[in-house]
């Protein structure tokens, strides 16, 4: 009885309602306010919004035979909604450059080098599952928009881009919408730094012909997050 009565006491000093279940029996319902959040207290749930920005490599390539990988970057934004200890949704906006490498092709004594360059804008949305402090696994569809692509090739010490080629109806052109799904692992630090390894693989095609590849991309980026 003598710590049910040190609890009473408790709650006559705090500066807010508090509630607390023992095994003697209920006290009242804890809610503590704080930094005009409210927490549910000795039960675990709680939710929370934190934002911010990231940054980070990647390699891509395309699906198909003939197709290497070459190196990128992606820089961003991200909203994680925390929903229990266990589960958050993290939406994010990045740019990201993509694309592919091709294998060398001989043409008589010479060599043909070409390589793909496409820049998209990205939008994931992740389930992120935290099985362990601040480690998560977490995978989503993502939505590309491709802004800009260009093929280019070198023969002879002479180079030609797809984009020379266009206004005589020639050349490829991306098209405007990629889905792909993500999957990876990150961890986040109680100092607000994460770091994310992601695999992304395309759903839909690059171009509108049948049979085209699809993209197909490494992550690995750092961001910084800000609670809300």
């Amino acid at each position: 009885m003598r710590s049910v009565n040190i609890l009473k006491k408790i709650t006559e000093v705090l500066p807010a309602e508090i509630v607390l279940k023992y095994p003697f029996g209920e006290l009242g319902v804890t809610k503590l306010k704080r930094n005009e959040k409210d927490f549910m207290c000795m039960g675990g749930a709680f939710a929370q919004l934190s934002m911010g920005p990231k940054l980070g490599l990647n390699v891509s390539s395309l699906t198909g035979d003939g197709s290497n990988f070459r190196a990128g970057m992606n820089v961003g934004i991200f909203a994680n909604y925390r929903i229990n200890k266990l589960l958050a949704i993290q939406p994010e906006f990045y740019y990201s450059m993509q694309g592919a490498g091709f294998d060398d092709i001989p043409v008589l004594t010479k060599t043909l080098e070409s390589n793909y360059t496409s820049h998209y804008l990205n939008i994931p949305v992740l389930l992120k599952i935290y099985p362990w402090a601040g480690l998560n696994v977490h995978f989503g569809p993502q939505f590309g928009f491709c802004v800009d692509d260009e093929y280019k090739a070198k023969l002879a010490g002479k180079e030609i881009s797809s984009k020379d080629l266009e206004p005589y109806g020639y050349g490829y052109k991306a098209k405007t919408f990629d889905f792909s799904l993500a999957l990876g692992v990150g961890y986040e630090f109680d100092f607000g730094m994460t770091i994310d390894a992601r695999y992304n693989f395309g759903l839909s095609n690059v171009y509108d012909e049948e049979g085209s590849p699809n993209n197909t991309m490494f992550m690995l980026s750092l961001g910084y997050k800000f609670d809300l």
